[in-house]
């Protein structure tokens, strides 16, 4: 495409400009063809977004009387297809009258609608999430002054820009007090060294609120020898809020994890190593937290109990939300052998996917319930040997000690068998008292003996 094609040329009558080749203008805005005598008509105008004709013509009236050779303007126009497009006009004047005033030129028109779609877009984000832009220039006498201040800053700390950037102690309305010392170092060190500048400090609204910000941005030396930095700054007001509560329920959960009365720990789901073991564990199983961390949890189970270790591990990567509490046998540094129950539940740790666990040792508990088992066996047996073979002869006692009483119906023969009867009966009844004495002293002596192996025999 040829000069002519991609330019129009004008020149001023009176009052409006006079345009040669309108083929550029008309291909522009849609109207190239022979047919299309739209702009012949009264009715141009209307084909001007409302009020950009007049914005338009004001323009080229202040650019004829004006002293500037150069011209720009954005306006929209209705398209032929019906829909408004942002056009972008601009000229340079080539001759001039004898008061310098502009009088013919060339000109252009570039359909820039997408371009002020994705502008508007880029408003629209930068809005939205609270971006500030700030420019400082350093001149050759270090000196550091504000020299652009976007207005966004008007919403977030209710300055005038105008006031920033005349107030040679700029920083005490861009900063918290207590942060200035940073800040300052910050960007001493950015423009010393023309390093990349990062930085985060507060400001105080005027409502009394503080506004967490970050500024990040590069330091740039100019043609003229000083240096100008183009600081991004963003409200982290959420992210610092937020990061705060974490750190709080972080400070909870390792406090109620490090001094939980219960023995817990934390392990990979993958590896199976142990991460983190609180004091309850260490005492309780004997390793040092050292230890601990270079074992798996595989390191405190018999091996009888490791094919079910495994076959839980396998469930339990399959859901792994899921909650689960059962009974296993456990070892101390020691050796000795302890039945737990376990409750495991699923936690993110250190970006990975754990389990924490807490084991509570419930071998006393098993080994008091053996006790109560055996100790009602025994009674029951104890219940037995009285109901049935001590009540035998003292049924039998009691019927001849009657027998006796009834002296005249007994010769004498009669009494010496009773007599007998009566100290053969009393004998059994000694023998089966100690029969019972004797199945007590072996259910006590049996509870001291066996009273830790009923737990390695589960």
């Amino acid at each position: 495409m040829g000069f002519a094609n991609k330019h129009y040329e004008w020149r001023w009558s009176e009052e409006d400009p006079i345009f040669k080749n309108n083929d550029l203008i008309l291909s522009v805005l849609g109207y190239s063809d022979p047919k299309d005598q739209v702009f012949a008509s009264a009715n141009f105008r209307e084909l001007f977004y409302p009020g950009d004709f007049e914005l338009l013509q004001n323009a080229w009236k202040a650019f004829k009387k004006g002293m500037d050779h150069s011209f720009e303007i954005s306006y929209r126009f209705k398209h032929k297809d019906g829909s408004w497009r942002w056009i972008k006009e601009s000229g340079l004047a080539s001759e001039f009258s004898t008061s310098n005033n502009p009088i013919v030129g060339i000109g252009t028109l570039k359909e820039v609608t997408d371009k002020k779609k994705k502008n508007s877009q880029l408003k629209s984000i930068l809005k939205n999430v609270s971006i500030i832009i700030l420019r400082l220039r350093q001149d050759s006498d270090r000196n550091i002054k504000v020299e652009y201040i976007s207005k966004e800053a008007l919403r977030h700390w209710n300055i005038p820009c105008e006031t920033l950037l005349q107030d040679a102690d700029y920083l005490r309305n861009l900063a918290h007090r207590d942060d200035l010392g940073i800040i300052r170092s910050s960007l001493i060190n950015s423009f010393t060294k023309m390093e990349f500048f990062k930085c985060q400090w507060r400001v105080v609204s005027t409502k009394k609120n503080i506004i967490w910000c970050q500024g990040v941005g590069t330091p740039i030396k100019d043609k003229d020898g000083s240096c100008y930095l183009d600081i991004v700054i963003t409200d982290i007001t959420n992210e610092k809020i937020y990061t705060e509560q974490l750190k709080e329920s972080e400070t909870k959960y390792y406090n109620l994890f490090q001094h939980s009365p219960q023995p817990s720990w934390v392990y990979d789901l993958e590896s199976l190593a142990f991460l983190n073991v609180n004091t309850a564990a260490i005492k309780k199983y004997g390793f040092s937290k050292k230890e601990f961390l270079t074992m798996s949890i595989a390191d405190i189970r018999p091996k009888s109990e490791l094919k079910a270790l495994e076959n839980q591990v396998e469930i339990t990567r399959n859901d792994y939300h899921n909650l689960f509490d059962g009974y296993f046998k456990h070892f101390t540094k020691k050796g000795e052998i302890m039945l737990v129950h376990l409750y495991s539940s699923p936690i993110t740790y250190n970006s990975k996917k754990c389990r924490q666990v807490i084991a509570i040792d419930i071998s006393e508990k098993i080994k008091y319930l053996e006790f109560i088992e055996n100790q009602n066996k025994s009674l029951k047996k104890i219940g037995w040997m009285q109901s049935h073979e001590l009540r035998a002869p003292l049924v039998r006692l009691m019927g001849l000690i009657n027998l006796l009483n009834d002296q005249e119906s007994v010769c004498n023969e009669e009494r010496h068998y009773i007599n007998t009867e009566i100290i053969n009966s009393a004998n059994e009844m000694d023998i089966m008292t100690k029969n019972i004495a004797q199945v007590i002293n072996d259910t006590q002596l049996k509870e001291k003996k066996n009273g830790l192996q009923i737990i390695a025999s589960r």
